[in-house]
């Protein structure tokens, strides 16, 4: 009640209803609708005015501050689109922020070293783990259906496993021996529930912004939509604008393909839907990659017949 309350001694306005969405206070005022939302990191401002530095206008800027603690923001009515527009218009206004944040610097041994250590003891802690989850289910006599599932499967979560293992290979190799990596500001939770597709569409939440490989953006975005859009189709879009190098193509596919840790409850129904989501996962990510493999193999022998 106290931002209410000092919103409306900041703009002189007399608040008609309000309602909580998530994490946020939507307004309804006599002067029209706000936002209200906790100011989660103090470079905020940095952020934003590095933003239209860059000539980057795709983004909410605050119009206020509550006691240097809340964020005021107009509220924004979106266009009605289909789920598959607004995830093309994201992925355009993804590729012009990175296009326009774009820096090079070059990896220390130390950074390669601990990447590559690190995913490899991910994939390795996987590995332990999902073979002692086979060797347990295979000494049931009655095995439950999320037990007969994993072990009907396991070949194909070992093997995914293996297969990341010859990834990381293969970026180590590559990058040791070019150190040039680029690097954009990312916005870190990237999703459709952060993108407002309206008249100049709008990049929403930049509370975990940093500087990182243009990678991560696009990886935290397909896993959390993966199930539901026509992910390769949105890559080859991307990639038009954004070309990845061969390391970062690598970079991607080692992030999107080891599979999470699926932790067991015991609910049976709950495990046997995490089982099948880790599968369904796997199908669809391998599918993903070798049509992505695919597609440069066939525009790389293109490029040697001319």
């Amino acid at each position: 009640m106290n931002k209410i309350s000092s919103l409306s001694s900041l703009y002189d306005i007399k608040v008609l209803k309000y309602v909580y969405k998530n994490s946020v206070l939507i307004l309804d005022t006599d002067k029209g609708k706000y936002v209200i939302k906790e100011k989660k990191s103090n470079r905020k401002k940095e952020i934003y005015d590095y933003l239209l530095s860059r000539g980057f206008p795709f983004f909410l800027y605050p119009e206020s501050y509550i006691n240097d603690k809340y964020e005021v923001y107009p509220y924004i009515n979106e266009v009605s689109t289909l789920k598959e527009e607004k995830a093309v218009h994201l992925i355009n206004v993804l590729s012009e922020l990175q296009i326009r944040t774009t820096t090079y610097k070059e990896y220390t041994l130390d950074e390669i070293k601990e990447l590559y250590e690190e995913k490899n003891k991910q994939i390795d802690t996987l590995i332990n783990y999902y073979n002692d989850l086979e060797e347990a289910f295979s000494t049931k006599v009655y095995p439950s259906s999320y037990e007969r599932l994993y072990l009907v499967n396991a070949s194909k979560v070992y093997n995914t496993l293996l297969y990341s293992k010859e990834l990381v290979e293969k970026w180590y190799l590559s990058v040791i021996q070019n150190k040039k990596k680029r690097l954009v500001l990312l916005h870190n939770h990237l999703s459709l529930d952060h993108f407002l597709d309206c008249k100049d569409a709008k990049i929403i939440n930049f509370d975990y912004a940093n500087y990182g490989s243009p990678v991560y953006d696009f990886s935290y975005f397909y896993k959390k939509h993966y199930y539901e859009l026509d992910m390769f189709s949105l890559f080859k879009i991307y990639q038009h604008r954004y070309t990845y190098t061969y390391e970062e193509m690598l970079l991607l596919f080692i992030q999107i393909i080891i599979p999470i840790k699926v932790k067991l409850t015991n609910n049976n129904l709950e495990n046997t839907l995490a089982f099948h989501k880790l599968i369904s996962y796997i199908d669809i990510t391998r599918d993903f990659i070798l049509k992505q493999q695919e597609k440069q193999k066939k525009e790389n022998n293109d490029k040697l017949s001319k």
